[in-house]
């Protein structure tokens, strides 16, 4: 996207989760669209790489760190996040961690911390956001295509994830009216260090890499950055105006299938 291309760069957005993978993809194309940025992470220190590469490609930047699974987290990350330039438009709740645990095999422990993190921030921040956006805002949601089918030993994480969908059209519905939109986007596989090392788990990573990518229709998994523009496209009042209360799966077709294909098999042509 040329200079030309950008949107208005007093619009501000914070991305929460923004250090690495889909979040700082986003806070980077953000960056780049003319949005000033707020990146979050737990420690400011884990912020810098994100800062530093939105600022070395001319775009504006600050930082608030918090610990969302802290309860009275939220309210001051938002609170904080205006603070930096004076105003919030938007809010990407990103931020949250995989939890494969299984039912059987989840303490309580484990339990609480992914719904403090997947599921419970994701509804204080929007929470303190709605009092805080300009008008017309956006909040865009990051859930996971586990919230609408989902593997066995995909529990707690796929649980939260359904959340953030119910989540999401509450807000909208209750939030609309005040000109804020809330939508959700569903990520499937998508190369981040999470899958990275998911990846390296296996005797030959490579051969699981195209066993994976071959169960998608596209036969790719997705990049960070193709998140990152879907979930730019929602937050954009212009392009997505219309669009509220809604889940927009970026899975590379991988949920639209009946059945895994045979990943020595090519793709069927018409």
């Amino acid at each position: 996207m040329n200079s030309s291309e950008r949107v208005v760069s007093e619009r501000v957005v914070l991305v929460t989760g923004s250090t690495r993978g889909i979040g700082r993809a986003t806070a980077e194309l953000f960056g780049a669209s003319g949005y000033r940025v707020v990146v979050h992470g737990m420690r400011s220190e884990e912020c810098d790489d994100t800062l530093h590469a939105i600022r070395g490609a001319g775009g504006h930047a600050g930082v608030v760190a918090a610990d969302l699974t802290q309860e009275e987290a939220p309210e001051y990350l938002i609170n904080a996040a205006r603070a930096v330039y004076g105003r919030l438009d938007v809010l990407v709740n990103n931020a949250g961690a995989n939890a494969f645990t299984g039912t059987l095999g989840t303490s309580i422990a484990e339990w609480q911390h992914a719904i403090d993190l997947d599921l419970r921030a994701v509804w204080l921040c929007s929470k303190a956001a709605a009092r805080s956006l300009e008008r017309p805002g956006a909040i865009v949601n990051v859930a996971s295509n586990h919230a609408f089918s989902t593997m066995a030993g995909s529990f707690p994480y796929n649980v939260a994830k359904a959340g953030v969908v119910a989540l999401g059209q509450s807000l909208a519905l209750e939030l609309t009216p005040d000109r804020i939109r809330v939508n959700t986007v569903c990520p499937g596989y998508i190369d981040t260090p999470i899958n990275e090392t998911y990846f390296g788990g296996f005797a030959d990573p490579a051969r699981e890499r195209t066993r994976v990518e071959a169960l998608h229709p596209v036969r790719r998994i997705g990049t960070p950055q193709d998140v990152a523009r879907a979930i730019r496209f929602l937050a954009d009042e212009q392009e997505a105006g219309f669009i509220t209360g809604t889940s927009l799966l970026v899975d590379g077709g991988r949920s639209a299938l009946m059945q895994d294909p045979d990943p020595g098999q090519a793709p069927t042509r018409p």
